[in-house]
């Protein structure tokens, strides 16, 4: 079991509480709210009602013994900043921190926060991916320059197997994964000798440039 805690209990906070609760992980919830922290009590471990800036409340919540610690403050963009600070300062692993924009982003990055997500953005990459590009069924931006991505079987790799269908060679990115619709099967790390099915469903990964390439391929060979 892993443990985390959420300090601003909006909407993607409290999500992301009940998320982490129900995938069996411990949860301590925080927010200055009274009311938000009584909603979402039935739905993590610890709810407590709270002000983030106090550098020693977080210690003594025991803010160094979670695996991450995830901020999202609303447009309270100063406190956001300085709770990332005093959680960096005490030394916790992980500190993901939800951001406004850019200029937001870009302080919290400097003052060492591990990760910064902007939901609304993610989300409107994400579909209008999908609505661009049919084929790709989801997608995750795992870096800068890394994306791993659930593609449909390309038809003209239909009936090849993994090493005739050159996908390293011609575009630099390996199929870590198969989801098999007949027979019902997720298959993890398939070997060379795969053969590909037109309802399999290929999770790649590599560099988002080389898997824009084979995109525009998968869309050209679908018509």
């Amino acid at each position: 079991m892993k443990k985390f805690m959420v300090i601003g209990l909006g909407n993607f906070g409290s999500e992301v509480v009940k998320t982490l609760f129900e995938l069996g992980n411990e949860v301590v919830a925080i927010d200055k709210s009274r009311e938000r922290v009584q909603q979402i009590s039935e739905f993590s471990s610890r709810a407590i009602i709270a002000d983030a800036e106090d550098k020693d409340f977080l210690l003594n919540t025991g803010a160094l013994e979670m695996d991450a610690v995830v901020l999202s403050m609303g447009n309270n963009i100063s406190q956001s900043i300085i709770a990332t600070l005093f959680l960096k300062e005490l030394g916790v692993p992980y500190v993901v921190v939800k951001a406004n924009d850019p200029d937001h982003g870009r302080a919290l990055e400097k003052i060492g926060a591990d990760r910064i997500i902007y939901p609304e953005q993610e989300v409107a990459v994400k579909l209008s991916r999908q609505l661009t590009e049919p084929s790709v069924i989801d997608f995750y931006d795992l870096s800068r320059d890394y994306l791993m991505t659930k593609l449909l079987a390309p038809l003209d790799l239909v009936g090849k197997n993994l090493l005739e269908s050159e996908l390293r060679e011609k575009y630099d990115v390996f199929v870590i994964a198969v989801k098999e619709a007949v027979p019902d099967n997720f298959l993890i790390l398939p070997g060379a000798d795969y053969r590909i099915k037109d309802s399999d469903v290929l999770v790649i990964l590599g560099k988002a440039t080389d898997i824009e390439r084979l995109e525009k391929n998968v869309r050209d060979s679908n018509g």
